[in-house]
């Protein structure tokens, strides 16, 4: 991390050394090299004359002073923490990084930058990560929590599977900075109260002792950085950041691991903030029940008010009145004049250091901050710049593109994203096979202090697979009394399977895996592995490995049928290649059109049959089949072709008749299609507007009586024939029939009493166009509303 709060001011300047006697002095700090499997980088170039070298200067002269200060004995008595574990910063698994740490395969992508670190001799590994990263309501909850729970458990896992100390650094993500890589970080900081922030901090706190069990825990740092990055001004305040690290403090030790020991602190500068000196803030931390207190070193140079880097020894020198011994979880070199400090963005200071020029100042102020730590007798130092232990990139500013006038600009580009990013890409690079700066060399052998005679173990379990022109090799990792920084792969072909290997060396891997590439198919290929040290001990070669890659291209599948077997439907089967080695699935294509087939269908290699449906009646269809075998396509087989059955003929010869008021008898005759499927049933459509025509029934034979219609309605119907595949035809031709009207009312109705107990009635009645006259029924009552059915008539009269 580093300040964050920028104040314009003019500050004194000291005078400066020559450039000359910069050089010549650190000369004398590069380490010979002579490596073989781990090359010796070529010695770093001499800083550009004019700005860099100014800042150059600066720096070196503060460096050579406060390493003068260290040899005077402190006035006060550091409280041990040693002896000191130097650790390196595994940047790879930075919470910074973003979203992308919850994936699949990004717990295997950090492994390059441990094992490396591992084999400099780093006895412990740093991991920042950044509140609010591990707390549950950020994340949106347990579930989406939990990718990036697994993740630290698995780095936590792979530390101290090495035999590491963890270190685990609880600071800020950061909101407003090049290497931010959360979005809307500061809108959701925005909705934390002060209250809800330490709650929620303590919560992360246990979190992190939980999930990943680290042998130190880092609270809380940078209180002035926190401040301004997460929109809590409270941090500015001694009180109030104590008040959340004593939350953290309780939340931990009430945790499922509460030995852990747990530290928190302040960067060595001054605290500009707000009104709380680096004084009260040390006070106020060093009251609370913490193991150790914490500090990081950034800048280094002599301002107006004194040496900022000797402000380390004064947070040590207050550490020790407290009783708490003192650690440094973050420190690098930052390249600026004395004028520059709090003139400039974090990015700006962090874009220049990418230069490799700046390599002998940079081993320089790893072997102060070492220095320092002897002298204040550190619990532990953790590096920042893990990137130049590495790899460095070309200085390329000019005065036509402005780097000589600040000190940036590669050959390529010049903007301080861009500088960063391509930093974090080559060292990727150098970390998969094994490379390192003069600054990592000097780590390694500040660390390695007995020279190291001891080879790694002889890689075992040599196994891999082939495709076609590559091959893919995992083997188990072995083991080293300081490191394994790598290891060498080495192949022969053509050779006898299982023989000897003589071969030469292909590649270098710092991960137990290699991918061989760009080799000949249908070849055998043997190969051995072996690992190194950086003190250029190696095993023993692995057992040899023997693999034949694949043929270039697929065979054929063959015997390639098509079966009609509906209308819409045609059944597809085939036979497999003769050789099925690498087999993983079939592409289908057809068309109807020899010519212009497309594929339209993909099955897995155990399935070599595929109903292809629904397509159009009576259709002619072209078909082949594509073999994917080992990542190639196969020649296409054999073309087959199949036309669909034809659709059902509509009924023909259809009636409909009348047989009363209420219903019609349709009938009609069967018209088998040629070579179509045999008919099985018919719909009946019926409707009292013409094409307005409803399905109301299905029925097996050739005739139907449809039942309560309305009387005197003229009905319309079609026929639609259904065969066993459930396939229609088109409809029959149209037909229509009218039910009968009912009978006519009896009109001219007389009645008569030829006796007292008589009544004679009679009537006159026309036949209309329904049925025949039947008989009459006769109703009779005391009243209209009280009628009865007295009796039936067969003529026209009743008595």
């Amino acid at each position: 991390m580093f300040p964050h709060v920028c104040i314009k001011g003019g500050l004194a300047k000291r005078p400066k050394q020559p450039v000359f006697c910069i050089l010549t002095a650190l000369t004398l700090l590069m380490v010979p090299l002579s490596k073989a499997d781990v090359q010796p980088p070529p010695p770093p170039p001499a800083p550009p004359a004019g700005y860099c070298g100014t800042i150059y200067g600066e720096l070196n002269a503060d460096l050579q002073a406060f390493n003068q200060v260290l040899t005077v004995p402190p006035t006060w008595t550091p409280v041990p923490g040693g002896p000191t574990i130097y650790a390196a910063n595994l940047l790879v698994a930075n919470g910074n990084a973003g979203p992308s740490i919850s994936g699949r395969n990004f717990l295997a992508a950090i492994m390059p930058q441990l094992y490396e670190e591992k084999a400099m001799g780093a006895q412990a590994i740093l991991v920042q990560i950044g509140f609010p990263l591990l707390y549950a309501p950020f994340q949106g909850g347990a579930t989406q929590l939990q990718p990036y729970l697994t993740f630290y458990q698995g780095v936590a896992q792979a530390v101290h599977a090495l035999g590491m100390k963890l270190i685990v650094e609880n600071d800020i993500l950061l909101a407003n900075d090049v290497q931010s890589g959360w979005p809307n970080l500061t809108a959701y900081f925005s909705t934390l109260s002060w209250d809800t922030y330490v709650q929620a901090r303590a919560t992360m706190a246990a979190t992190l002792a939980e999930t990943m069990q680290p042998d130190y825990l880092v609270l809380a740092e940078e209180p002035d950085t926190e401040a301004a990055q997460a929109g809590q001004p409270n941090l500015n305040n001694a009180t109030f950041a104590a008040q959340m690290v004593s939350a953290e403090i309780t939340a931990v030790r009430t945790s499922t691991f509460p030995n852990i020991k747990l530290g928190a602190g302040f960067g060595a500068w001054p605290q500009f903030g707000g009104s709380t000196t680096l004084t009260q803030f040390a006070t106020a931390y060093g009251a609370l029940p913490l193991d150790y207190i914490d500090t990081h070193v950034y800048p280094i140079n002599t301002v107006s008010s004194g040496s900022l880097i000797s402000l380390s020894l004064t947070i040590a020198s207050l550490a020790a009145a407290s009783g708490k011994p003192i650690a440094m979880s973050e420190a690098w070199l930052w390249k600026m004049e004395d004028l520059e400090w709090h003139n400039l963005s974090a990015d700006q200071y962090r874009a220049r250091n990418p230069f490799s020029f700046w390599a002998p100042l940079d081993i320089y102020f790893q072997q102060t901050m070492q220095n320092l730590a002897t002298y204040t007798n550190m619990l532990y130092v953790a590096e920042d710049g893990p990137d130049y232990l590495f790899t460095y990139q070309t200085f390329g500013g000019t005065a036509a593109n402005g780097g000589l006038a600040n000190c940036t600009c590669t050959t390529s580009y010049c903007d301080n994203y861009d500088i960063l990013v391509s930093e974090n890409h080559l060292t990727n690079a150098a970390n998969n096979v094994a490379e390192y700066s003069t600054t990592g060399f000097s780590f390694y052998n500040a660390m390695v202090t007995t020279p190291d005679t001891t080879a790694p173990s002889t890689p075992t379990g040599l196994t891999g697979t082939a495709a076609f022109a590559l091959t893919n090799l995992t083997w188990t990792a072995s083991t080293d009394d300081v490191g394994v920084a790598g290891y060498n792969v080495y192949r022969c072909s053509p050779a006898t399977l299982g023989g000897s290997c003589t071969g030469v060396q292909v590649g270098t891997t710092s991960v137990p895996s290699y991918t061989d590439q760009n080799l000949t198919s249908n070849t055998p290929y043997n190969y051995q592995v072996q690992a190194f040290d950086l003190a250029n001990n190696t095993s023993q070669p692995s057992q040899t490995l023997s693999l034949i890659t694949y043929r270039t291209s697929a065979d054929a599948p063959t015997s390639l049928t098509a079966t009609a077997v509906s209308p819409k439907e045609i059944d597809l089967s085939w036979t497999p290649p003769s050789n099925i080695t690498g087999l993983t699935q079939y592409f289908l294509y057809s068309g109807t059109s020899a010519n212009n087939l497309q594929q339209f269908a993909t099955t897995p290699s155990s399935k070599t049959t595929f109903n292809n449906a629904p397509l159009a009646a009576g259709t002619a269809y072209y078909y082949a089949v594509v073999a994917r075998e080992g990542g190639l396509n196969s020649p296409m087989s054999p073309l087959a072709i199949a036309t669909t059955l034809p659709l059902p003929n509509p009924p023909s010869n259809v009636t409909a008749t009348p047989v009363s008021s209420t219903s019609i008898t349709l009938t009609w005759q069967e018209t088998q299609a040629s070579g179509g499927l045999p008919v099985a049933r018919y719909q009946i459509w019926e409707g009292t507007v013409p094409g307005s025509l409803t399905n109301i029934t299905l029925v097996n034979k050739t005739s139907y009586t449809g039942r309560n219609l309305n009387p005197g309605t003229t009905y319309y119907f079609e026929i639609v024939a259904v065969d066993t595949s459930s396939d229609v035809s088109i409809p029959s031709v149209q037909v229509s029939a009218a039910t009968w009207p009912l009978p006519l009312a009896p009109t001219n109705l007389q009645a008569a009493t030829p006796a007292a107990t008589q009544i004679a009635l009679s009537w006159q009645w026309s036949q209309g166009g329904g049925l025949p006259l039947g008989h009459y029924y006769v109703y009779c009552g005391a009243s209209p509303a009280s009628l009865v059915k007295v009796g039936t008539a067969t003529n026209s009269s009743f008595t």
